[in-house]
């Protein structure tokens, strides 16, 4: 299952930075390659000279802006990686990024990058390909245009769909967690509150820290026949209700003060915290509660045999 994202570069100061983005002398690219290219390491270079050679360095009408370049990313979904024990070692992504160019880009002057990717609030990593693409068509000597912006991103989704197939990758699906090793990643909003010392504002937050909570409790427990049992009941007394979807996920309900009623949100979208304790990430889903748990219930044996 891959991702794609695409940004049009329309300043020559967007430009100018795509250009150190896409330089592959840094540590985090693990692989490029580059198409319609007579010396890859002149890439920029000669894009800007077959821009001139058209015209198209400047804007196509009167008042209009004028997009140099494409970028474009396909990132992998981090489960299908090989850093994650998945399929995709970067050589297969690369193939995947070529194959992607060839069916929709075979006329234009292209430069890939791989970037192995981090993120900062999980840990989590994955291979993400990094296009240029330059506005300039070689056969036609006209612009790249590929229709109304909607139409064109869902032409690009479409042929991102029949490659997955191609390479054996899962789909996209609506509503649903697509990665265990990727969780829900703060909104802007949660960013921007945690930022200014609001967290408490965020109700995803609140909720997250309160299940954290209970979860290292229950974990630690000694003994306890149904510990999901007792996470239930403990939370209950926080006015929180834990339930199953009828995908039989783990469901979380609580009053918002926002809505005015009752929400109800999947564990997998609910996101992750950071257990100090441990110093490890706990996921709100069944299987990561369960692994919270027994990471928890671990780490309260050892203490036990220290003391």
């Amino acid at each position: 299952m891959t991702v794609i994202k695409q940004t049009s570069v329309t300043s020559p100061k967007h430009l100018a930075r795509l250009k150190g983005y896409l330089s592959w002398d840094k540590d985090k690219v693990l692989a490029h390659d580059t198409m319609n290219i007579m010396e890859e390491r002149r890439w920029f270079e000669e894009m800007d000279e077959t821009r001139e050679a058209f015209g198209h360095n400047k804007p196509g009408r009167k008042g209009a802006r004028c997009t140099y370049m494409q970028h474009q990313v396909l990132a992998f979904n981090p489960d299908e990686c090989s850093c994650n024990g998945g399929p995709m070692t970067p050589e297969r992504c690369m193939d995947y990024a070529r194959d992607y160019v060839l069916s929709r880009y075979p006329d234009q002057e292209v430069v890939i990058v791989l970037h192995s990717e981090r993120c900062k609030g999980d840990g989590s990593e994955r291979y993400a390909a990094h296009m240029g693409i330059n506005r300039s068509n070689l056969a036609t000597g006209r612009r790249l245009d590929e229709g109304p912006a909607r139409k064109a991103a869902l032409a690009r989704v479409r042929t991102v769909r029949e490659l997955d197939e191609r390479y054996g990758l899962r789909q996209l699906e609506r509503g649903k967690a697509n990665s265990l090793a990727h969780a829900r990643q703060p909104s802007e909003a949660e960013r921007d509150m945690a930022r200014k010392g609001h967290p408490e504002r965020s109700e995803n937050a609140r909720v997250r820290a309160i299940v954290a909570k209970r979860i290292d409790e229950v974990g630690r427990m000694s003994r306890c026949d149904d510990r999901l049992g007792e996470l239930s009941r403990r939370l209950a007394k926080d006015g929180i209700t834990l339930t199953k979807s009828k995908r039989n996920q783990l469901q979380y309900q609580f009053k918002s003060k926002s809505l005015g009623r009752v929400r109800r949100i999947n564990g997998a979208r609910l996101g992750f915290a950071l257990n100090r304790a441990t110093g490890q990430v706990i996921r709100f889903t069944a299987r990561g509660v369960r692994d919270a748990m027994r990471l928890a219930m671990e780490l309260e044996r050892e203490q036990g045999r220290e003391m």
